[in-house]
């Protein structure tokens, strides 16, 4: 039975977020029970800043992808750096500037002329005025009543015909949402009320409506300056997500428990605190331990119960999964993550990180170096585009999101590795565009301390002086990979990284 594929979709800023941070994880190497992963992204800010980092990741991580892995047959190098297929994300973004206010969308101002009334009283019980006159241009600003009213154009739009097209049976569904804000709380009930209507008339409806479909609902995790609020500055009120958590919880009990297979909700009482912005460019929150925590629940949604096909041939209709620490504690590493196999990823991900952004260009630069020789990698290969994606990756991509999961405005930070590495932190903390590279400087005594509360293995070779020799352990695994029929350089590069990279770990580390 092949793998199916795994539609993905990511509503809101939140939902970018989340996607960003399994970007990372599936970066580790992490395996995916799933062919590809096709995300869909849901958000009427459409220059909303943390949609925009979300491209870019997965833009260089799918560069990355397809100059190792183009054309290599699925069931091969499972487990290595980059593995999982990631689409480039269709964004099905309905462009809240295309209708200016909601009073303005339905045509408030003449219902009343063209028969509707009655439709116009309802309209007028259900909206303040506040409401009606609400741009909507930076998203539904924490009202999920507008939301669920402009959110029902996403299933006219041709990005959502076109995935109901491509639907195939034993296909999955999961949605990435927050319940405290607006797009978040509006879309995914709405969506789920659309993949489970046995009545409409889209493409492959019976596909859809037979679908293990799961979810992840972001409870409240931070907080945005009340000030902003009360002055009028933004339309943003943090004071109320509580409530409002309280009020789409039982909405989601009483309605979509029955529609759904597997159920995660996430979310902190230590709570982060944010810039207030209503949208737009501005809006670049850091990466957040709860949202890492989300996306690996998504990695957990293809394990359950894989080898069933559709929602009959579960156990149960509808299971609900929980994550916690054993203690509160304001700042986590490498042992509270929930399995053995996602540490040693991340830590062997982090000295592949190290390679690339401290030693790998000198070794390529090396014409007397073994392992370049070896694998007869052409002059000034540094030069050439693989290795410029995999450094973009690395020091524009993944040391920024290491850096904002460990940020002081965190009350509960992730700081699974010693970040005393980056040079520059101050430099990247006014960076707003999210363009500056990490700089990064690790000595050879600084190799043995990278992980936080675990130091590597000293070696038990007297009188030597020790050093982790990446170079020496991939020189010598290339003698193997020469015997393998390797259709391009990238690829061999990519497997003599991924063997050196676990030998040096499981050489120095208790795990």
């Amino acid at each position: 039975m092949s793998k199916p594929k795994l539609y993905l979709f990511a509503i809101g800023g939140t939902g970018s977020r989340v996607l960003n941070s399994l970007t990372m994880l599936l970066a580790t190497g992490m395996k995916m029970k799933a062919e590809k992963i096709i995300p869909m992204i849901i958000d009427t800010d459409i220059n909303n800043g943390d949609v925009e980092k979300c491209r870019n990741t997965i833009k260089t991580y799918n560069n990355i992808h397809r100059a190792i892995y183009q054309g290599m047959p699925e069931d091969e190098a499972q487990g290595h750096f980059f593995r999982t297929k990631i689409m480039a994300p269709k964004e099905l973004n309905i462009s809240g500037t295309d209708y200016g206010t909601l009073r303005e969308m339905v045509d408030y101002n003449v219902l009343g002329s063209k028969g509707f009334g009655k439709t116009k009283g309802l309209f007028d019980l259900l909206y303040s005025n506040k409401n009606k006159d609400m741009p909507l241009e930076k998203g539904f600003l924490g009202n999920p009543n507008v939301g669920s009213v402009v959110l029902k154009n996403v299933v006219e739009s041709s990005e959502f015909k076109e995935f109901t097209q491509d639907f195939k049976e034993d296909d999955r569904i999961f949605v990435i949402s927050s319940i405290f804000g607006g797009t978040g709380a509006a879309g995914f009930p709405l969506l789920m009320n659309v993949f489970r209507d046995e009545t409409s008339g889209m493409n492959n409806k019976t596909y859809i409506n037979n679908a293990i479909i799961g979810g992840v609902s972001v409870l409240p995790y931070f907080q945005v300056d009340v000030e902003k609020f009360n002055s009028g500055e933004s339309a943003i009120n943090s004071s109320t997500f509580i409530t409002k958590t309280k009020a789409a919880l039982s909405y989601y009990n009483r309605n979509l428990r029955q529609l759904v297979n597997a159920m995660f909700y996430v979310g902190d009482t230590r709570q982060s605190n944010y810039e207030n912005f209503d949208g737009g460019i501005e809006q670049k929150n850091p990466a957040n331990f709860i949202e890492l925590t989300a996306a690996s629940s998504i990695v957990e949604f293809m394990d359950y119960e894989a080898s069933s096909g559709t929602k009959e041939d579960l156990a149960q209709p509808c299971k609900f999964f929980e994550y916690g620490i054993n203690r509160d504690v304001g700042i986590l590493n490498l042992g509270h993550l929930k399995s053995d196999e996602n540490i040693k990823r991340l830590l062997c991900f982090h000295h592949y990180n190290i390679y690339v952004s401290n030693f790998m260009e000198a070794a390529l630069k090396n014409d007397k170096l073994a392992w370049r020789n070896e694998l007869k990698l052409p002059a000034a290969y540094e030069k050439q585009r693989f290795y410029g994606e995999m450094a973009s990756f690395t020091n524009r991509h993944y040391y920024r999101w290491l850096y904002e999961l460990s940020a002081d405005r965190h009350d509960r930070k992730f700081l699974p590795f010693d970040l005393s590495i980056l040079t520059n932190k101050t430099d990247l903390d006014k960076d707003l565009d999210g363009t500056l590279k990490a700089k990064v400087v690790v000595d050879e005594k600084k190799l043995f301390t990278l992980v936080t509360g675990m130091p590597a293995k000293k070696s038990k070779i007297l009188l030597l002086k020790d050093r982790i020799k990446y170079d020496e352990v991939f020189s010598k695994i290339c003698k193997s990979l020469l015997e393998t029929q390797f259709s391009n350089k990238e690829r061999m590069v990519s497997a003599m990284l991924n063997r050196g990279i676990h030998q040096i770990i499981d050489d120095r580390f208790d795990l």
